[in-house]
């Protein structure tokens, strides 16, 4: 499995791709929304991926801009948003821009890791793969 996250936090990435790897997850990063839509839409093996984790609140393009452009690119992929801002409004918002799941800033690596398996999960049983 591939992940790309999506943050200007590099704290955040870091800690996400740390976890991510000790599951032996593959993990690319993004600091916006420009980039994560760049390396979501380039051609190659190396640059598919599974599953993609991004923030709400970034600078300039937001998270919510990220899920509307890989579902332009890519409109199966699963996306997990993050946000530390989970409201009702949040997550109203999330479902209309079509977001699988989302998670909570801040959250354990177990929390993670049960948010990206219950995503690729949900996936997998909707498209019968």
């Amino acid at each position: 499995m591939k992940i790309l996250i999506v943050d200007d936090d590099a704290i955040v990435v870091q800690s996400c791709i740390r976890i991510l790897e000790l599951e032996g997850i593959k993990a690319s990063s993004a600091g916006s929304v420009e980039m994560g839509a760049k390396l979501l839409s380039a051609e190659g093996a190396s640059a598919s991926f599974d599953l993609i984790l991004t923030d709400v609140k970034m600078p300039g393009q937001d998270g919510f801009e990220m899920i509307r452009q890989a579902r332009e690119i890519q409109p199966a992929i699963p996306i997990i948003m993050m946000t530390g801002y989970l409201t009702t409004r949040t997550m109203e918002k999330g479902c209309c821009y079509a977001a699988d799941n989302y998670i909570a800033k801040p959250f354990t690596p177990d929390e993670l890791i049960d948010a990206v398996r219950k995503t690729t999960l949900r996936q997998k049983g909707e498209t019968g793969k």
